[in-house]
């Protein structure tokens, strides 16, 4: 190399050296080519850069310029869009630029739960018609669930016979309603499900949250319209867990309204249809409940749904009744898509019968085949037994016993599996089932002296009396002694004839390592699997609560998406400046 090179080479390589370093402007996941942004509302985009760095925007004519914090985080908010199915691009630039493709704008549905909402297409009996027509409708999904959870390898894909298998079937038909009824619209589907879930971990205020931490916080603020739910099987296997439900379900829909900064966005729940779990009757009415209390709740009721199936296999009607409610109170499309709701004010007793009025009755109430069936009532004692009924006005039954002279309060369809479920409007929807309908009551008020339906001796020992010290019936699913230990699960339950003997060389049902070494083996000596749900040391701390499983991969130390933050330092992921919340 010539002399006269080296000097001027030797500078430029130290000015290298000595410049910051830029890093590329980035954006989540949910913002990728085939992307649907929300008509009608702000759009919030947003993502990561160099410290301070001048970031812009461009999409569908608007131009949104942002300089970054100093760590590096940045947000515009596009002014709000009509639904446009111009496959817009949507230009990032700082640094670098990047360029998302197909982009349009439409109507945004997040879609949560169980089971019933994270089995896909393949599961269910009208898939090959649902996967031949999606080409004809236009629709796009992001699919966390079938992605395992992780939102930042999720994409939004275009429905095509090839990749809609594994899409939720319930919130495939939902869509797909809507797509029909609003052709110009694009409609966005983003599921988040995981099969065999408690409410609880869908809520930091239900109980724990884990799964909303990790599946849907990292959604927001994402633009969404609303959110449907199909959840709680896993809720009703004990009557202490069912009765939680009522206050957990209204508790995740506000966290959930208030994180996303969208205060009042409409939640649709689906009612637990029949199934062959015990206490599945007390969520039924706790999402009722729910509906009932909130506005912008919705429920579509599936008590008619046939066969009795903890999975059915035939989403559509689920699907189309939400839809149908959307349509009506989000879009003005629809009419008459509620099921009848009874309406305990306006309901009363006259002698020796109690009038039950319904709200949402269409053109008038209406038997789908044969005599009323699956009405009971009871008197003073509390005790239920079966009852005569018959519609008497367009929006009221009339309830009655011989044996029941005094009558205090009815109920409908109130088992897991009511077989006679005939009371519907006459647009054809069935009332939802019925706890218990006291007219006058004022509903359940703990302090009244009365022990109310959904008050217990655990939730409300002033009304209901104070619980024994042991648990007391060790075969009723009842936790007696509010220990939230229920029958034979209960060490005071050892010796019981309805439990398990312990120390007879046999694991029985009931009996596990925890409560009969001696059987099922010698717990061991650590949590051995931190993400499980169970306590296999037997030291009443699960998963991530365990000190043993501080640095397992399943519980990072540092914060989590939600957390407060000040700085990425403080984040396993990125700090929000904008919230102070690790992303």
């Amino acid at each position: 190399m010539s002399k006269r090179w080296i000097l001027p080479v030797f500078f430029f390589l130290m000015q290298l050296s000595l410049a910051p370093v830029l890093a590329d402007v980035s954006v989540p996941s949910l913002f990728s080519d085939h992307a649907v942004l929300q008509r009608g509302m702000e759009v919030p985009v947003w993502g990561t850069s160099s410290g301070n760095e001048v970031v812009t925007v461009d999409y569908a004519g608007q131009s949104k310029t942002t300089t970054a914090s100093a760590d590096g985080y940045w947000t515009v908010y596009l002014d709000p869009m009509p639904a446009s199915t111009a496959p817009g691009d949507m230009v990032i630039t700082g640094n670098n630029v990047i360029t998302l493709t197909d982009v349009q704008v439409g109507e945004v549905w997040v879609g949560s739960g169980q089971s019933n909402m994270s089995r896909g297409l393949s599961w269910d009996c009208d898939m090959e018609a649902a996967i031949a027509d999606a080409p004809n409708h236009n629709m796009r999904y992001f699919d966390v669930t079938a992605n395992g959870g992780n939102v930042e390898n999720t994409v939004w894909e275009v429905a095509d016979p090839a990749s809609l298998p594994s899409f939720s079937a319930v919130h495939f038909f939902f869509g797909h309603h809507l797509s029909q009824e609003m052709p110009d619209v694009p409609i966005g589907l983003i599921t988040s499900a995981v099969s065999g879930t408690a409410i609880e971990k869908w809520a930091t205020c239900a109980g724990g949250g884990s799964l909303y931490t990790g599946q849907v916080q990292p959604l927001q603020p994402f633009a969404i319209k609303g959110a449907t739910w199909y959840q709680g099987e896993w809720d009703s296997r004990s009557a202490r867990d069912s009765e939680k439900y009522y206050w957990q379900m209204p508790c995740l829909v506000d966290e959930w309204r208030t994180d996303w900064g969208i205060p009042d966005f409409p939640f649709y729940i689906v009612q637990m249809p029949k199934m062959g779990i015990g206490k599945i009757m007390i969520v039924r009415d706790a999402e009722l409940q729910t509906a009932l209390d909130d506005p912008k709740v919705e429920m579509s009721v599936h008590i008619d749904n046939p066969g009795q199936d903890v999975h059915p296999p035939c989403k559509t009607e689920f699907g189309r009744r939400l839809a149908n409610l959307a349509l009506e109170y989000e879009y003005g499309q629809s009419a008459n898509s509620r099921s009848p709701f009874y309406n305990e004010a306006a309901s009363y007793v006259s002698g020796d019968t109690i009038y039950v009025v319904f709200d949402n009755v269409a053109g008038g109430l209406q038997s789908s085949g044969g005599p009323l069936a699956e009405w009971e009532i009871a008197g003073t004692s509390g005790s239920y037994v079966a009852a005569n009924a018959l519609i008497v006005e367009p929006d009221t039954v009339a309830v009655s016993s011989p044996s029941v002279s005094n009558p205090v309060s009815v109920r409908y369809a109130y088992s897991p599996n009511p077989t006679d479920v005939n009371l519907i409007n006459s647009v054809g929807l069935g009332a939802s089932p019925i706890r218990e309908v006291t007219p006058g009551s004022g509903g359940p008020v703990c302090g009244d002296v009365n022990c109310d339906t959904g008050e217990d001796q655990c939730n409300c020992p002033g009304d209901c009396g104070t619980p024994p010290p042991v648990e007391t019936i060790c075969s009723d699913s009842v936790d007696e002694d509010c220990d939230e230990v229920t029958d034979c699960d209960d060490t005071d339950c050892i010796g019981d004839p309805a439990c398990p003997s312990c120390d007879d060389a046999t694991c029985d049902p009931g009996e596990d390592q925890c409560n009969c070494s001696a059987d099922c083996g010698t717990p061991p000596a650590t949590e051995s699997d931190c993400s499980d749900g169970f306590d296999e040391d037997c030291d009443n701390d699960t998963d991530c609560d365990d000190i043993d499983c501080d640095g397992d991969p399943a519980c990072p130390t540092c914060g989590q998406t939600g957390d407060p933050c000040t700085s990425k330092a403080d984040c396993c992921g990125s700090c929000n400046k904008k919230t102070g919340q690790c992303r």
